[in-house]
């Protein structure tokens, strides 16, 4: 072979070298393997068969680094381990054996994927017992009816009530009209309320525009409303409030169920409008 022809083959053998050490990293690097050992890896393909002192000097890296790095990629079955001449010699097993590993890695995957279709069905049992339960609470007195409605200033949504005016307990009324209105007017907070028509309901309406407010009121004999419902945000409150009666509310916090209760009040909101015509 002339000597034209070696400086040929050899660069040839330089550029498939250069560009396998280019892919390598990219590629071997889904099989799981670390860089030092995607290095070592990549230098026994260019030494072969190598004692460990050559793998020493040539690798640049600390001794443990690169002892742990091997014997790593002897377990996967990428290099191969021997004694010759009182030496300790790696050397890399062909390329092909990437594929073994590609394989074997597909079968555990597909195995872990048939064991995680067998359970799914549990799993999403406890999902929708852990997340997607609606969280409800409870709140009595006069403080945790406040409470309630600070937690509708905190959210800082649009509401949406359905409510009544009539006989309310007093402390709260004028906590509602001045602490939870003041508060609701600087976050801007816009309301829709479908109000039971009544003597108040007239004073709550009358202010609507500066409030932020929309109401429409609704005969109280074809819908006598007992206590308030708002949504907002996530979340459905149901307050009552009458004087002389127990205060109490409920907070149900779930996004579907504040959703379909959203669409039930548009329900409402449209056929309100026929009774605003009609008074």
């Amino acid at each position: 072979m002339s000597h034209i022809s070696n400086i040929i083959i050899d660069k040839l053998k330089h550029i498939c070298h250069t560009r396998l050490m280019h892919l390598l990293p990219a590629q071997l690097q889904t099989l799981g393997l670390t860089q030092n050992e995607l290095d070592l890896y990549q230098l026994l393909l260019e030494l072969g068969e190598a004692p460990i002192a050559e793998v020493f000097e040539q690798a640049k890296l600390k001794r443990p680094t690169v002892y742990k790095s091997l014997y790593s990629l002897e377990k996967v079955g990428l290099v191969t381990k021997r004694d010759f001449q009182k030496k300790i010699h790696f050397k890399p097993e062909p390329p092909t054996k990437l594929l073994e590993i590609a394989d074997s890695h597909y079968k555990s995957l597909e195995r872990m994927r048939n064991d995680l279709q067998s359970i799914i069905p549990q799993l999403t049992s406890s999902y929708i017992l852990s997340v997607e339960r609606p969280i409800v609470r409870t709140y009595e007195g006069i403080e945790g009816l406040k409470e309630v409605y600070k937690d509708i200033l905190h959210d800082q949504k649009p509401g949406y009530s359905v409510l009544q005016t009539e006989n309310m307990e007093p402390e709260l009324e004028k906590w509602l009209v001045t602490t939870f209105l003041r508060g609701r007017l600087k976050n801007k907070m816009h309301l829709k309320a479908i109000v039971m028509d009544g003597p108040e309901a007239k004073t709550f309406t009358k202010n609507d525009t500066k409030e932020f407010r929309i109401s429409r009121i609704v005969p109280p004999n074809l819908f006598p409303f007992q206590h308030e419902v708002t949504i907002y945000g996530d979340k459905v409150a149901f307050m009552h409030y009458k004087k002389d009666e127990p205060l109490i509310s409920m907070v149900i916090k779930h996004p579907n169920f504040a959703q379909t209760m959203k669409a039930w009040f548009d329900l409402a909101w449209e056929g309100a409008e026929h009774y605003k015509k009609t008074n």
